[in-house]
């Protein structure tokens, strides 16, 4: 299918054929899709997208039926073709990898445009963004309205001006000034108030000799943006006004910038260039050479000498050069106005600083107390990119700066930057002459020069802030050696080597708390504005991940355009395609999300950038070594040296014990670097490794949790995999836990990306872990993705193990009309194909649902009839644990029925099956229903004792948290604690 929404609706066949939908709620469903490409779309979402703010109490099944009616369209009108609308998890899909969408081909062509121009290659780049340009054939899904399609629209709509903008700016570069103006001027009438619009025809015109005309387009929008924002115009715009004033060179701002567009020319006449000056007169600015100031000292062994001979001609004069003193240093960078939180790291680094700036010692020799150390003092921030080091240790330095009267040395090392990382020379360098050592008497050697340094600093209290650091090598020469000096260095990486070799105390930054996230919010876009959208607010703190960089920037943004509401700012965010790109600041590529975290990447050896893309394909934020160790087709002990690289750049956390994390954003750059350099097939190959070692530790988990169920046949793994550290059923039950959203997670992907095969077996596998647990919802979204994959698939045994367990867990939520509905369609299934102990299993869950509708005689006649096709398989195909499993349920029936003695005869019996076959999961269950019995007899401290029996076992191995809830509700009922079990009610009583 071909999907348009570059204006009306239209959905076309592959031979052109348009496809006429059925009505606006049709369409409203539709556009909601379409508008998040690619992406699952919750059925909640969907009704917002279908009824706004008024749904029918039967919106939801609504939904569905207009999903439904849609797939009948689509499938009516291609039959052959591929399918379009996909169930996924709680909502719907369009795969776009089979379809097209104009709005997707208008990105691509715009970011290929981009590259080219990027390139150099300025005519083919414009006529590309010409081509992207032609498919809209009006606004975003004309016709169609509401909320969610207006906020869908808005980041299409932006893109499309930007494209606009740069085709004009490319336009101009070739000198297509004149045929421009047309253009210009429709779309500054259309945008009044695009600032990029106005400058463009500003130059044009000016290009084409009407400077005049330009003049009074400037006025006209400075009057407006006055009289309806109360702003003024940008830096940028004024700049060009002045150049068109004053006849100059027309500026360059630069790409993407509020006036962007090339110089027009080269000076016109009498235009006049400023050349700088350099000051030499007494009491001037300092000499300037190589870019570094350089002071005199006033107390030198040669004091009549002067090595530099330019000095004897300074200002005409001849002999030494006027002297000046030496300033005590002060070179740390303004804090930040907006610095916000960070309180408990304020305090660790004020603690740290109590001991390394004690006062000084008042005569030589009497160095006691904690200033007296022989040790150099060091503080080593680590975090990762724009995890706000630098600002965190430059706020508290000037917060400190007076207990250092010997200065504050600072340097930016560039560890992680653009530019090449700084040497420890030349930072030498720089701090002698700060310290007054002239210029041409800094050493050469970087020997000499730290030790020089370090004498200078011997008798000093000065704090040294070292930012940026690559490595402990480029840090240890510039240690002072003075125990009442403090250094603090900041770091993308770890700095083990500081800790071990010098002392250092590490101060790792982990991502912002949420409130310390909306409190800077609030201090950039305004307290009254955050106030008017603080769930907004909040919400925008957590999709920027809590990063202070991308908070920043975010708010910076917001900043600009005060009318736009927060809201659609996190729709625009939301966007996870788009979220890195649109945290960025126009004019400013390096405080960009992207381009930090590409700065940290780079660095990376090769083993350790291609598991960073490969984590991006784990079900979750976090994993374990192990399933690392999947990812990559790798044992553990060969993963773990590369993970710890990745925690020692801070593109990774290390959580504690064998777990690790990606925030979201380090995900979300980790996705976009597997997209642009892993390939599709070593990607489909990682996930279904990954696939298989859940699917194989939840087996071997099945194994320990319900040892005597039938398992169904899985496959070998490869020879990279290792068994489960857990070797109890407790362990195998404590991992599934730990595990739970991570397992549902890989369920989900495999029912995304496949195979199918692993999509159905993964949640047949956990439903000897979900049938105890409290995760209901969760077990009927995996249920439910089985039996899709299964279907599409064609495996009738994989779909009738899938509904036997959809019909289980829609019986453990209460849905008996739906249980019977699969339970029927599983009985069929295995039938066909001749699965007796499959057809059994669903037999016997029939009598559950009766058990569950009061119909107890049915129930009765299900469970003897599950019981027979059991006895009758061979011994090698019987299932021991259903026949118990039916035994059991046989005496719940007679309990339900008031046949208490029929009851009572059933459950000891089946008590002592289970305890001889050493299953304490279906033990626990048949103690709770003795203990019911006990109850409905009127024999409350027997019952109570049977409770207490049943928690002794629960507590002891595997809990089944919902029976256990269930004991202590029956227990408080009986007027009993909780206690541990006694002597009382021993079995047989």
């Amino acid at each position: 299918m071909e999907f348009a929404i570059l204006g009306p609706l239209e959905v076309r066949t592959r031979t052109g054929n348009r496809i006429r939908l059925g009505g606006a709620r049709q369409e409203r469903l539709l556009a909601a899709l379409l508008l998040n490409p690619g992406g699952a779309v919750p059925v909640p979402r969907l009704v917002d997208a279908v009824w706004e703010d008024r749904p029918p109490a039967t919106a939801d099944r609504q939904v569905r039926n207009l999903a439904g009616l849609l797939r009948r369209a689509f499938r009516k009108a291609d039959p052959t073709g591929p399918p379009v609308l996909l169930t996924d998890g709680r909502g719907y899909r369009i795969p776009l990898d089979d379809h097209g969408l104009d709005s997707r081909l208008f990105a691509d062509t715009v970011a290929r445009s981009r590259r080219t121009a990027a390139a150099g290659q300025q005519s083919a780049a414009a006529a590309g963004l010409r081509q992207a340009l032609s498919l809209w054939r009006g606004p975003v899904l004309d016709g169609l309205e509401g909320q969610l399609i207006d906020s869908g629209a808005v980041p299409l709509d932006e893109l499309r001006l930007t494209a606009w903008e740069d085709c004009l700016d490319l336009d101009a570069a070739l000198g297509r000034h004149r045929a421009s103006i047309p253009e210009l001027t429709g779309l500054v009438t259309d945008h009044p108030l695009r600032e990029r619009f106005v400058g463009q025809l500003m130059r044009a015109l000016h290009a084409s000799g009407r400077t005049a005309d330009a003049l009074t387009v400037h006025r006209r929008f400075t009057g407006r943006l006055a009289e309806e924002l109360g702003l003024d115009p940008s830096p940028e715009l004024r700049r060009l006004h002045l150049a068109l004033l004053t006849a100059g060179v027309v500026p360059d701002p630069g790409p993407g910038s509020g006036g962007a567009g090339p110089s027009t020319g080269p000076p016109a006449a009498g235009a006049r260039t400023a050349a700088p000056r350099t000051a030499g007169r007494p009491g001037g600015p300092a000499e300037e050479r190589g870019g570094a100031v350089r002071a005199t000292a006033t107390a030198r062994d040669d004091a009549g000498a002067d090595p530099d001979p330019e000095a004897a001609t300074a200002e005409g004069g001849h002999g030494p050069r006027p002297t000046m003193p030496v300033p005590v240093p002060a070179q740390l960078p303004p804090s930040l106005a907006t610095f916000t939180g960070r309180a408990a790291e304020l305090a660790a680094l004020d603690a740290f600083t109590e001991a390394a700036a004690s006062p000084a010692p008042s005569s030589p020799g009497s160095r006691t107390g904690p200033g007296s150390a022989s040790a150099a003092r060091i503080c080593a921030v680590s975090g990762s990119a724009g995890i706000g080091k630098s600002a965190l240790v430059v706020q508290w330095a000037h917060r400190i700066r007076g207990r250092f009267p010997g200065g504050q040395l600072y340097a930016d090392l560039h560890g992680f930057s653009a530019e090449p990382p700084l040497t420890p020379h030349a930072v030498l360098a720089r701090f002698l002459r700060a310290l007054g050592v002239p210029g041409e008497q800094v050493p050469g050697a970087p020997e000499e020069a730290a030790a020089l340094y370090r004498s200078m600093l011997a008798d000093r209290r000065v704090l040294v802030v070292l930012d940026n650091a690559r490595s402990a090598e480029q840090v240890r020469p510039l240690l002072p050696a003075a125990p009442e000096c403090l250094t603090v260095v900041t770091s993308r990486a770890g700095l083990a080597g500081l800790t071990a070799r010098d002392g250092a105390r590490p101060l790792t930054l982990d991502l912002m708390p949420a409130p310390d996230a909306v409190a800077l919010l609030d201090r950039v876009i305004g307290t009254r504005r955050a106030r008017s959208e603080p769930a907004a607010v909040a919400e925008l703190a957590s999709v920027c991940g809590r990063l202070p960089l991308a908070l920043a920037i975010a708010a910076s943004r917001l900043a600009e355009r005060p009318g736009r509401t927060v809201a659609d700012h996190v729709a625009e965010l939301r966007d996870s395609g788009n979220r890195l790109t649109a945290l960025a600041i126009d004019d400013d590529a390096a405080s960009a999300v992207r381009a930090a975290l590409d700065l940290s990447y780079r660095t990376l050896p090769a083993a350790a950038r291609t598991l960073f893309r490969l984590l991006s394909l784990a079900p979750g934020p976090g994993l374990t070594a192990a399933a690392a160790a999947a990812l990559c087709g790798e044992r553990v002990a060969v993963v773990r040296p590369v993970l710890d690289q990745l925690a020692n750049a801070h593109l990774l956390t290390h959580a504690g014990g064998d777990q690790y994390r990606l925030h979201d954003l380090l995900r979300l750059y980790a996705a976009e670097r597997a997209a642009a350099e892993t390939g599709r097939a070593v990607s489909t190959a990682a996930r279904e490794r990954l696939g298989t070692w859940y699917l194989h530790h939840a087996d071997a988990a099945a194994r320990l949790l319900t040892p005597h169920r039938r398992r169904i046949p899985l496959g070998a793994p490869g020879p990279w995999y290792e068994p489960p550290a857990f070797t109890t059923a407790a362990g195998a039950q404590r991992w599934c836990e730990s595990e739970h959203g991570r397992l549902l997670g890989m369920v989900r992907s495999a029912a995304e990306h496949g195979p199918d095969a692993l999509a159905w077996r993964l949640p047949v596998v956990l439903w000897s872990y979900w049938f105890t647990g409290p995760h209901l919802e969760d077990r009927e979204e995996a249920a439910r993705l089985a039996v899709a994959a299964a279907v599409r698939a064609g495996d009738w045994y994989g779909e009738g193990q899938a509904r036997n367990d959809l019909a289980t867990a829609l019986g453990a939520l209460g849905r008996h009309d739906e249980m019977l509905a699969e339970l029927r369609l599983a009985r069929v299934l295995f039938a066909e194909i001749g699965d007796r102990v499959g057809e059994a299993h669903a037999i016997g869950n029939l009598g559950d649902h009766c058990l569950g509708t009061g119909a107890f005689g049915q129930a009765r006649l299900h469970f003897q009839g599950a019981l027979t096709l059991f006895r009758a398989q061979p011994e090698e195909q019987r299932d021991d644990w259903a026949v118990r499993v039916c035994e059991t349920k046989l005496g719940v029936t007679a309990m339900l029925a008031g046949r208490a003695r029929e009851a009572g005869e059933y459950l000891y019996r089946a008590l002592d099956r289970h305890r001889s076959a050493g299953d304490p999961v279906l033990e626990g269950i048949t103690l709770y229903h003795l203990g019911d019995r006990l109850r409905r007899l009127d024999r409350p401290a027997e019952a109570a004792a049977r409770l207490r029996q049943c928690l002794a076992v629960l507590d002891a191995t595997t809990r089944n948290p919902r029976l256990r809830a269930e004991v202590l509700a029956a227990l408080a009922r009986l007027g009993e604690a909780a206690g541990p079990p006694d002597g009382q009610g021993r079995p047989g009583g």
